[in-house]
């Protein structure tokens, strides 16, 4: 077994770590989107969560501006496109409804967002201690909810029943009992029905009250306002953006391993996007294998954000173009935002390979009715020993013939050169011959390439160069040694950002007419 530490990712790993990732984390409020060029970070400098070194300062600033651009789906392609700060500026200068709230009303209103938030100087806002140990715990149960599901998912999909069977007997206990304990802790510790509650308070009240609700957000963080971004030390502004837990990178991660039969699937099931792109499993692929876990983002400027995406109390110009027309996928020029990113590192690809050993090789001019072995390249011995007859009938009529003991196929005009043993060792031989006519049904043209396993049970790929009596032709023949493993592994310390999983805007901007304006 062979292990190499891979400089860059192979696009059959890329095409099973993206299928896997859509498949796990899409469902109705979420799309998910993947880069097919890789983007990853050196562990040491992908971390936030304390004062920053001049890498960390470079890596936070790249990472802020990544996630903020808004997503396209389900290729990550965003290119140019406006960052979410950008649209967020936009609804802030909304033309907002008038405030409608009773006494009563407004009392309910801050009691609600006193729980949720706490103001510092200047008017900023910031999660109240209740709100982030509502997140945190919420957090912990999504990555529980999402190792649950991609076990489950795996052993639906496997055809090896000792798979199925482990995760019934073993597995599905062990994970479920994880969530229900995951969601204990956040039901208790994580105060969700009391931070449920009151963030249900603030939303309804807050159609009443969107100046209120605006002010806020301006207080904290207003992009209208230059001063307001920070600078990275390339000089490019940007809103500052986090992961949560911020100390993701310390803690376990889950361990995936996707073998064959489920790497083929995942690429029949996937978007054609990325197939067209990165390919199929190639034949080699026995298995993949990655570490993953699941951060949301934290953005201190924008808390939360469908707060005011959401809302129904704002409008923009007439004839401006809607952020989300609300569909299905929806369509905008914000139809979506990047609210969470699953994280991978040490992937590892198996292949099974082989060493090829040349036997024979060279170019000839194969005479009609002579027959080659290709084990040795003689001529004019007998169908015993050698391995093709090239049998010219007839002026019109002619074709190439295995020997008694070897077998061919024709493979038709592909690439002689990148032939490997492996694929000759795949093919299907048989014991037809291969038609030569001078005709429409001539399958043995310029340029055809056609496979025989030889007598010697060695395997060939021979090229025509010239079609004719004196066919002119170029062949290798190759001894099998057997397959052995070999494992392309990326580098330790690389965190891979491997899906970007997007939330849905629904409508928007959706005002009420019911409210005066």
């Amino acid at each position: 077994m062979n292990t190499v530490t891979a400089t860059s990712v192979d696009s059959s790993a890329l095409l099973g770590l993206a299928a896997r990732m859509q498949q796990l984390f899409t469902d109705r409020e979420h799309l998910v989107s993947v880069p097919l060029t890789p983007v990853a970070y050196r562990d040491s400098d992908f971390r936030f969560d304390g004062a920053l070194d001049l890498g960390q300062a470079r890596v936070h600033a790249e990472f802020s501006d990544l996630v903020n651009r808004i997503p396209t789906q389900p290729v990550w392609s965003p290119g140019d496109a406006p960052h979410l700060w950008d649209i967020y500026g936009e609804v802030l200068a909304a033309d907002l409804a008038d405030s409608t709230l009773t006494p009563n009303e407004q009392q309910r209103y801050q009691a609600a967002s006193a729980y949720l938030y706490t103001t510092g100087a200047g008017g900023a806002s910031s999660p109240s201690p209740a709100l982030s140990e509502y997140r945190a715990a919420r957090q912990a149960w999504l990555q529980a909810d999402a190792d649950y599901h991609q076990g489950e998912q795996a052993a639906a999909m496997s055809s090896d029943p000792a798979v199925r069977d482990r995760w019934t007997r073993e597995l599905e206990p062990r994970l479920r009992q994880v969530r229900d304990d995951a969601m204990e802790a956040w039901q208790t510790t994580g105060h969700k029905s009391p931070v449920e509650d009151a963030v249900r308070e603030l939303s309804e009240l807050a159609l009443k009250a969107p100046s209120s609700i605006w002010k806020r957000h301006r207080d904290t963080f207003n992009p209208n306002l230059p001063d307001q971004f920070s600078t990275s030390p390339n000089g490019v502004r940007y809103a500052p953006t986090y992961y949560t837990p911020a100390a993701a990178l310390g803690l376990p991660w889950t361990r995936v391993t996707l073998d064959r039969q489920l790497l083929l699937t995942l690429a029949d099931q996937a978007p054609p996007q990325l197939t067209s792109t990165l390919g199929g499993i190639d034949d080699a692929v026995q298995s993949l294998a990655f570490d993953y876990r699941v951060v949301s983002l934290v953005r201190p400027w924008l808390d939360p954000p469908l707060e005011l995406f959401g809302s129904r109390s704002w409008r923009l110009p007439p004839g401006t173009t809607p952020l989300s027309d609300g569909g299905s996928p929806p369509q905008g020029r914000c139809p979506m935002y990047v609210e969470s990113v699953a994280l991978a590192r040490n992937l590892d690809l198996t292949r099974r390979v082989t060493d090829p050993i040349v036997v024979n090789r060279g170019d000839t001019a194969l005479k009609g009715t002579w027959i080659l072995d290709l084990d040795t390249g003689d001529q004019g011995g007998d169908l015993f020993s050698g391995d093709v007859w090239w049998e010219w009938l007839t002026e019109t009529s002619a074709q190439m013939t295995p020997g008694r003991r070897s077998s061919i196929v024709n493979l038709g005009v592909v690439d002689f050169d990148t032939l490997t043993l492996d694929q000759l060792v795949t093919l299907t031989y048989g014991n037809v011959p291969i038609p030569g006519n001078p005709d429409a049904s001539n399958q043995l043209v310029d340029s055809d390439v056609f496979a025989v396993m030889t007598s010697e049970g060695n395997f060939a790929k021979v090229l025509v160069l010239k079609y004719g009596y004196n066919m002119l032709i170029r062949w290798v023949t190759y001894r099998w040694g057997g397959p052995r493993e070999e494992h392309s592994v990326t580098a330790p310390q690389d965190t891979f950002l491997a899906a970007f999983v997007c939330r849905l805007l629904p409508k928007s901007p959706d005002p009420d007419p019911s409210l005066p304006w």
